[in-house]
């Protein structure tokens, strides 16, 4: 009884807590106004992790600041970096809080198993932190992979479209308004950036760096530096790069399917125990009767 009265007490205290942190954060209204409900689920309620992150003891620091601005540079636009970085900070202590009030609240209202129960919420409660603390760098892992698969029919169609007379900058935006793929995108704003005045060395060479491909990188690195001999070096380059990107993509899908082939044992010997139980202690059972 007496635990179900501290667990009471805790979860009251927690909610009106989240419930003032919610009507101090309306200030913080205009933050999150403009962001999409899909990709920021329950997003009104991220004002009251703003008010915490303002807490000395639960702001944002040192080195978790440092790789989440990094992060966030690379998947979004670099000046608005610092505000992502500090929204994801604020989405993990509103689901780390909204998630503690509502553990202590089950908790507290169990007849038996209380403590199981809130140790079970204490465990979500911290994964979900987790989750939207690393959502940003998985976000940027998973756009590397899709830009690594579509390097080699990039260079395949700008190594065509060049050795049919094009210049570069007419094949990349040829390219990059074809489909709208996840490289694509980023083309396309390299091709903003021409547009503005950027050169299309800086153009391109930025565009490698930000999908965070050391594969990508290298490409547009040399690339940029092939800009400088000619047209006929270009086409040379990528001619050449075309063979071997496919190459490395043919060389990547056979390892996808060998850890894709392992990752398969698992539920294989998992099953295969189960039933190897069911046997045995059918097989016990009746040797006892």
């Amino acid at each position: 009884m007496m635990i179900r009265i501290c667990l009471l007490i805790i979860s009251t205290i927690l909610t009106v807590l989240f419930a003032v942190f919610a009507i101090m954060g309306k200030k913080y209204e205009s933050y999150i106004e403009s962001l999409d409900d899909e990709e920021y689920p329950l997003k009104e309620l991220y004002v009251a992790g703003f008010v915490l992150s303002n807490i000395k003891l639960f702001s944002l620091k040192r080195k978790l600041k440092e790789d989440l601005v990094s992060h966030a540079k690379l998947l979004y636009v670099p000046r608005f970096a610092e505000f992502y970085a500090n929204l994801a900070w604020a989405q993990a202590l509103t689901f780390v809080h909204l998630f503690l009030c509502i553990s202590f609240w089950f908790a507290a209202m169990m007849d038996s198993g209380s403590l199981f129960f809130l140790v079970i919420g204490l465990a979500f409660s911290f994964y979900a932190g987790y989750y939207w603390l690393s959502k940003i760098k998985n976000d940027l892992v998973k756009r590397q992979a899709a830009c690594e698969d579509e390097l080699p029919e990039i260079v395949s169609s700008l190594a065509l479209l060049i050795n049919s007379g094009m210049t570069l900058s007419d094949a990349w935006s040829t390219v990059a308004y074809s489909k709208e793929s996840t490289a694509g995108k980023l083309m396309q704003e390299a091709c903003i950036e021409m547009k503005n005045g950027v050169s299309a060395q800086e153009a391109i060479y930025r565009f490698g760096v930000v999908t965070n491909s050391s594969e990508m990188k290298k490409f547009t690195s040399s690339l940029a530096q092939g800009m400088q001999k000619g047209s006929d070096e270009i086409s040379q380059f990528l001619m050449a790069q075309a063979s071997e990107q496919w190459a490395f993509k043919k060389q990547r899908m056979l390892q996808k399917g060998e850890v894709a082939a392992s990752k398969m044992l698992i539920p294989i010997v998992l099953i295969f125990v189960g039933v190897l139980v069911i046997i045995i202690s059918t097989a016990l059972g009746g040797a006892f009767l």
